[in-house]
C-alpha cells in the first residue's frame, strides 16, 4: 500500500533526524575545538542524504497514489499524509547542493560565533554572516518560487517564517507587533514608575558555585515533572533543548555571578523538554508526531517560566529548596526573588530580559531580518540598524558594542533566520493558554503554591502536547482557548501582574 511505503520512507528520515539532534547536541556542549569541521561534514552529509531521500522521484506516485486511497484512511493517517506531503514538497523545492552548502555555511558561523562574540569582532565575524544571510535568501526564493501559489507566500521572507512556524505571515506578524509596539512603551514606563517607589531587589553577595546551581536546577526540574532516565542537563554557552522526545538534552548558561539567570534559563529549557516528551506516543517517528511550529512550541517554554515560574505561588513554592542549595542570602529569600525575577528595566541581552521589554527585542531583530532577507537592508547595516533600535525601543546606547548587540545570539549564526518572532508570538500564546487555563482549573494558582502540578500538565498535554501537528496553529489554539491567538490576552496579563 503506498501510504504504507510513505511512512516507511519517513520512519527512516526520523532515524536520520535523530543521529542529527544528538551529533548537534554533542558539537554543542562536549565537542572538542578541533572536531568542528568533522562534525560539520558529517551533518551535512546527514542532511543530504536526508533530501537525497526525500527527492526520489517514485515518492511523486505514492503520494499519487495515497491521495487517491486516501478516503480508505483513518483521520489521523489523512493528517499524517498531509504532513507528509508537506515535507516532501518543501525538501523538493531545495537544491541539494545548497541544502549542503547552507549546513556547512551555518555550522562555520556558529562555530566562529563563540570566539568573535567574545572578542566583541564584528569586522571578521561579518563576511561569516553574509554568507549564511545570502543562502537563507536562495533558499527562501526557491521555496517562494515553488510553493508561493499552494502555501500562500506574499514575498519571500513568508517562507523563512513558515519553516519554523508553519502558517504564520508577515503580515500578521506585523499587525500583531504593530500593536504590541503602540502599547508596551506606555505600559513599560507605567510600571517602571510604580517600582521606582519600591525597595530595589537584592543582588546575591557572592558568587554561586557551577556544581551548586546545577544541583538547584536538577531538583527544580524534578518538581516540573523532568524525568532524568530519559534526559539530562549540561551546560553551555546559549541554553537550548534538544535530542528526542525518549531522550531529552537541555543545556543551560551558568554564571556564577548571576545564579537567578540560570535558574530561569533552566526553567524555559524544561517547558520546551516536556512538550516534546509528551507528544503522542502512538505516533512516534510520523510527522504527524512532531511537535508544532516553534510559536506554540515558545507558548510552552514560556507558559513554564514567564506565567508559572515567575508567579508568587510557585516562588514561595520553591523557596525551601533554594534554601537548601543556595543558603540563607537575604537575595534568595522569596520576596526578593519575586522582586527580581518581575523588576522591569530595559537591559542590553536578550534572554535576560523582563517580560513587557522582551518583546521589543524580538521585534527588533524580526524587523532586520526581515529587512535583510527582503531587500530593503544589508548585512553591513546591521549594527546601525540595532543601534537604532536599541536607542528608539528601549532607550538603551549599543553604539560599538556588538558582544552585547547584534552577536549575542546565536539564531542567525546557525541560519534561524525566520525564527524570533515565534518568542513574542509564543508569549502571546502562554498568555491566552493560561487564561483559559484558568478558567478550566479555577484553583490553578493553588496548585502552584503547592507544587501539585500534575493537573496543570494534564491539562497542557490534553490540549496541547498530544495533539502534535493533527492540527493548525489556529486551530490548535481555538480548541484550546476558544480563539485564534489575539493580543489582548498577552497585554491584559501584563497589566494584571505588574499594575
Amino acid at each position: 500500500m503506498s501510504y504504507n511505503q510513505l511512512e516507511t520512507t519517513f520512519y527512516r528520515l526520523a532515524q536520520l533526524n535523530h543521529a542529527s539532534a544528538m551529533l548537534g547536541w554533542d558539537q554543542q556542549v562536549m565537542m572538542p575545538p578541533k572536531g568542528n569541521d568533522s562534525r560539520g561534514r558529517a551533518l551535512a552529509e546527514l542532511s543530504v542524504i536526508a533530501t537525497e531521500i526525500l527527492q526520489q522521484d517514485s515518492l511523486g506516485d505514492l503520494f499519487d497514489a495515497a491521495e487517491d486511497n486516501k478516503l480508505n484512511l483513518e483521520s489521523w493517517q489523512q493528517a499524517n499524509l498531509r504532513q507528509m506531503r508537506s515535507l516532501w514538497t518543501r525538501a523538493a523545492a531545495i537544491p541539494k547542493a545548497l541544502v549542503e552548502a547552507e549546513v556547512m555555511a551555518t555550522n562555520n558561523c556558529a562555530y566562529a560565533w563563540r570566539s568573535y562574540r567574545g572578542r566583541n569582532n564584528w569586522l571578521d565575524f561579518k563576511p561569516l554572516l553574509q554568507e549564511v544571510f545570502d543562502l537563507s535568501r536562495e533558499k527562501a526564493q526557491a521555496l517562494s518560487a515553488a510553493l508561493a501559489t499552494d502555501q500562500g507566500y506574499h514575498n519571500d521572507y513568508d517562507a523563512l517564517l513558515d519553516l519554523f512556524d508553519p502558517g504564520t505571515r508577515q503580515a500578521r506578524v506585523d499587525a500583531l507587533f504593530n500593536e504590541l509596539k503602540t502599547v508596551l512603551p506606555d505600559l513599560q514606563h507605567r510600571i517602571m514608575e510604580k517600582q521606582h517607589g519600591l525597595p530595589a531587589p537584592l543582588s546575591p553577595s557572592q558568587p554561586v558555585a557551577r556544581q551548586t546551581q546545577l544541583e538547584l536546577s536538577r531538583a527544580i526540574m524534578t518538581v516540573l515533572g523532568f524525568d532524568f532516565d530519559a534526559g539530562r542537563l549540561d551546560e553551555t554557552l546559549h541554553p537550548f533543548s534538544g535530542g528526542v522526545s525518549d531522550d531529552s538534552r537541555i543545556t543551560s548558561r551558568i554564571d556564577e555571578n548571576n545564579v537567578l539567570e540560570s535558574i530561569m534559563a533552566t526553567i524555559h529549557e524544561t517547558g520546551h523538554s516536556r512538550y516534546e516528551t509528551g507528544l503522542n506516543r502512538d505516533w512516534r517517528f510520523k510527522p504527524l508526531g512532531h511537535s508544532m511550529g516553534m510559536s506554540i512550541h515558545e507558548s510552552q517554554s514560556l507558559f513554564f517560566e514567564m506565567q508559572m515560574a515567575r508567579s508568587e505561588p510557585f516562588i514561595n513554592a520553591i523557596q525551601p529548596m533554594v534554601t537548601q542549595h543556595l543558603g540563607t542570602d537575604p537575595a534568595f529569600n522569596a520576596k526578593n526573588l519575586h522582586r527580581n525575577y518581575t523588576r522591569v528595566q530595559p537591559s542590553l541581552i536578550r534572554v535576560n530580559a523582563d517580560e513587557v521589554t522582551y518583546p521589543l527585542h524580538v521585534i527588533l531583530r524580526y524587523e532586520i531580518e526581515r529587512d535583510i532577507i527582503l531587500g530593503r537592508t544589508t548585512v553591513a547595516d546591521i549594527p546601525e540598524r540595532w543601534d537604532e533600535a536599541m536607542l528608539k525601543y528601549l532607550t538603551l546606547d549599543t553604539r560599538g558594542n556588538y558582544q552585547d548587540g547584534p552577536t549575542q545570539d546565536i539564531h542567525w549564526p546557525s541560519g534561524a533566520i525566520g525564527y524570533f518572532p515565534s518568542y513574542t508570538l509564543g508569549a502571546m500564546n502562554a498568555a491566552q493558554l493560561h487564561h483559559a487555563l484558568a478558567q478550566a482549573i479555577p484553583h490553578a494558582a493553588e496548585l502552584v503554591g503547592r507544587l501539585e502540578l500534575e493537573p496543570i500538565f494534564n491539562w497542557l498535554a490534553a490540549h496541547i502536547w498530544e495533539k502534535g501537528c493533527l492540527l493548525s496553529t489556529d486551530e490548535l489554539m481555538r480548541e484550546a482557548t476558544g480563539d485564534a491567538l489575539q493580543a489582548h490576552y498577552f497585554i491584559d496579563h501584563l497589566q494584571s501582574r505588574y499594575l
